[in-house]
């Protein structure tokens, strides 16, 4: 067999073995039958119609509006850190780094430990309520921001914002003017690595979660306890199929897979 060859079969399987259980589960949830078999035994699209129900939907929009949130706020606190990281040594630049990057090489199950330990401890369990979720998921997601930001800071030639100073700007308008157009796209990639791991964080948020709040994710892992209904394969396609779309429409808005592909290159 020529390398191409074995080449061409290691994809192939690569891509059985991530598209198929996909594809499995989008199949079984079209089964006819009320239970979980493959291949389905008919067809039917009564599982959808249950997803659909405000049961699964207010998880959902719930789940959607926390990613969002984190998102947005991991991605305004991700943008100062990352230029003064990229832009200015200072005595203990590398620790500051490496924290901000923690939570990347952490497990999310030990950060919501942690978290709601420290919640208990200072006395704010009861009281923050959803913000101890939204504060969780912010910390998990803004190691994905300063990273996008900080690779597109570095390919930026510090002589533009120089030129932009020469000729009378000032920093906050070679800020606005000069810098933000030109790391749109890594603020952009950051933004939404940010929302698609919020998305499907299921491990922090068991931890932080209150009583009559639950991400899709948990509602999920809750309904698991009772088996794999066809009802759970409709909305784990549609929990998969949302986040992809997001990703879709802002590669075709903003060019993200160029940007993809540019990072892993200087990298």
């Amino acid at each position: 067999m020529s390398p191409w060859a074995a080449l061409r079969a290691v994809v192939i399987y690569v891509y059985v073995f991530m598209l198929g259980p996909i594809l499995i589960t989008a199949a079984v949830s079209f089964n006819a039958s009320n239970r979980s078999q493959f291949p389905p035994r008919g067809f039917s699209p009564q599982w959808w119609q249950r997803a659909f129900s405000a049961e699964w939907v207010e998880p959902l929009v719930f789940s959607f509006k926390l990613a969002a949130l984190a998102a947005l706020i991991s991605t305004a606190l991700a943008l100062p850190l990352a230029f003064g990281l990229s832009r200015h040594r200072f005595p203990g630049r590398a620790a500051i780094a490496a924290l901000t990057l923690g939570p990347l090489m952490l497990p999310a199950l030990v950060t919501g430990v942690g978290l709601l330990q420290l919640f208990q401890y200072v006395g704010l369990r009861d009281y923050l309520g959803f913000s101890a979720l939204l504060i969780g998921h912010v910390v998990i997601c803004v190691p994905f921001g300063v990273r996008t930001i900080a690779i597109s800071l570095q390919a930026l030639p510090p002589s533009l914002e120089l030129a932009a100073a020469s000729l009378g700007a000032s920093r906050l308008a070679t800020l606005r003017h000069v810098v933000l157009p030109l790391i749109k796209t890594g603020i952009v990639a950051g933004a939404v690595f940010a929302f698609v791991h919020s998305f499907t964080d299921v491990n922090l948020s068991l931890f932080l979660v209150r009583p009559g709040e639950q991400p899709i994710t948990v509602k999920i892992l809750g309904f698991l306890e009772y088996g794999f209904a066809p009802t759970l394969a409709a909305v784990s396609v549609i929990t998969l199929a949302l986040p992809l779309v997001l990703v879709a429409i802002v590669e075709r808005v903003s060019g993200l897979g160029d940007f993809i592909y540019a990072s892993r290159s200087r990298g």
